[in-house]
């Protein structure tokens, strides 16, 4: 158990300190977990230590790979020296039929929503088909033909995404007057130009890879055992969206979560966008796959750009502060931040929108100082689980750090309960990720201050 368990901290505290060598800027990474054996792997050759065969299936290692799970909740649960949640590894849990049914996965539920709770770590991604998902960086593929590549060897697969493409879509709301006919001109149009800069995008890398060892992307073109690491005829190109909430205003007068008729003309934007997205696939021979964009950046500088270009209309709908230049706009399909719904109806409408999306939908509920029972949450997600088409749901809590006495406390105070030094910096999510609100740009600044906390509404 104790060497288990060191392996565990040993892995979340490598992959931590994992950086690019740009700016020395961490990794993305996530760590897949599932409860009961995912079918795809359960009767598959196990494979040990220098990629050598076990000599026995996976399904064999079921209870050694819970052990592993608890060990890195109760890792995630601890944080680092000073408290402080870990930023990567994500912890990606998978919610699935089968988890129901898999003895155990009470107690194993309710210790992942006692780390969501307390660190905020976990991202549950609900998978009511059965099928692998690797949301929210990968594809959600429920046939799981994108991950597996050749069945008895998944490990050869792993699509790539080339690059994304975000849809302010507010500005084709200004830009339509009004007209509903223009507006959906305009989109098809803005469609067409994203096609054509993932199509040039695409040819651009593909002489790269041409040059073998010899070019920029030599360990890319390296083969292993025959196959390319990067296959570009696996590959999906990414369109996301920034400003539904904002475009239906525009048209419709209400938010989206104002009016039926509002979320319904919502629905029907993203419809339009994902079949053009599938009628462009087709006809450029490239697969172009809705995400929901995390738009660290992209909200704020969409909305000082229209602010500049199409005022004084653009200001009746940016959000934040205007004299401040602390704007926004509301990410992809989200409800505003500020909207007065409830944990579950957000994830209801929310989780409207996920089914047209290939990878990255999310709702994020957040918490604040507030640290709900893990039954608590346990309960709230079998029943988003049972009762919405959400398909990913991350608990958001909030903290701050003391450059003084290092403390790491609850909630986005001014100063320090423990040392009282107002030397201290906030922690919250930005997207899908903790990380300093110091680094924050001002409109991601104004959302933090706009967020509906709701950890009152979980029972204690």
């Amino acid at each position: 158990d104790r060497e288990i368990e060191q392996f565990a901290q040993m892995l979340i505290y490598e992959f931590s300190q994992l950086t690019s060598a740009r700016g020395g800027q961490a990794i993305f990474t996530d760590i897949h977990l599932y409860w009961e054996v995912p079918a795809l792997f359960a009767d598959l050759p196990a494979i040990g230590p220098g990629g050598k065969p076990t000599g026995r299936l996976y399904r064999e290692y079921r209870e050694e790979s819970r052990q592993f799970a608890r060990a890195l909740m109760a890792v995630y649960r601890e944080g680092d020296a000073q408290g402080k949640p870990f930023i990567f590894p994500r912890p990606i849990v998978h919610i699935t039929d089968e988890f129901f049914r898999t003895p155990g996965h009470e107690t194993f539920l309710e210790e992942v929503c006692g780390v969501a709770s307390a660190k905020g770590n976990p991202c549950f991604v609900l998978d009511r088909e059965g099928g692998i998902s690797s949301a929210p960086c990968g594809l959600i593929d429920p046939g799981g033909k994108d991950i597996a590549g050749v069945p008895e060897e998944p490990w050869r697969g792993g699509p790539s995404s080339i690059q994304n493409v975000t849809l302010n879509l507010p500005r084709l709301g200004y830009r339509a007057e009004g007209d509903d006919r223009k507006f959906f001109t305009l989109l098809h149009e803005l469609m067409t130009l994203t096609a054509k800069a993932h199509v040039q995008k695409r040819d651009f890398i593909e002489k790269l890879l041409a040059l073998g060892d010899s070019g920029p992307l030599a360990m890319l073109a390296s083969q292993n055992a025959g196959t390319p690491h990067l296959r570009m005829d696996d590959a999906h190109y990414l369109i996301g969206m920034a400003g539904l909430n904002e475009l239906v205003q525009v048209r419709k007068g209400r938010q989206l979560h104002e009016s039926d008729e509002a979320l319904s003309y919502g629905l029907d934007v993203i419809g339009h966008i994902r079949k053009e997205a599938d009628r462009l696939s087709d006809l450029h021979g490239i697969r172009f796959v809705l995400e929901q964009t995390p738009a660290e950046t992209t909200a704020y500088r969409f909305a000082r750009l229209d602010l500049k270009h199409f005022s004084p209309l653009s200001g009746r709908f940016v959000r934040g502060n205007l004299i401040r230049g602390e704007i926004y706009y509301t990410n992809s399909t989200h409800l505003h931040p500020a909207a007065p719904v409830d944990p579950l109806t957000r994830v209801r409408l929310e989780g409207l929108f996920h089914p047209y999306f290939h990878t990255g939908a999310v709702t994020h509920v957040e918490l604040g100082a507030a640290e709900p029972p893990a039954s608590a949450l346990a309960g709230f997600l079998i029943r988003a689980f049972r009762e919405t088409k959400n398909n990913q749901i991350v608990f958001s809590p909030e903290f701050i750090s003391c450059s003084r006495c290092g403390a790491t406390s609850r909630g986005l105070l001014q100063k320090c309960p423990q040392c009282e030094s107002e030397d201290v910096d906030g922690l919250a999510r930005i997207s899908q990720y903790v990380s300093r609100v110091s680094g924050w740009n001002r409109g991601k600044r104004a959302e933090l201050s706009d967020r509906n906390r709701n950890g009152g509404y979980f029972p204690a």
